[in-house]
């Protein structure tokens, strides 16, 4: 795919550009990162609750639930 961005701001081209591999690290961290915790002493849960609190701030469920 080629594709050509226009913009004054270079960072804008980063963000746009990452954007896809933002929305895989979302996914995985959502839905796979707490298995490493699962069986451990280690209370994970409340760091998965402020994860989702700060997904469903940004609106971004539907990252989630590919």
């Amino acid at each position: 795919m080629k594709v050509t961005f226009t913009t004054k701001d270079p960072n804008e081209i980063i963000i746009l550009s990452k954007a896809n591999d933002i929305q895989a690290f979302i996914f995985e961290l959502v839905n796979n990162g707490f298995r490493e915790f699962k069986h451990t002493d280690y209370d994970y849960r409340p760091a998965w609750k402020k994860i989702n609190e700060l997904i469903a701030n940004y609106n971004l469920q539907e990252l989630t639930d590919m």
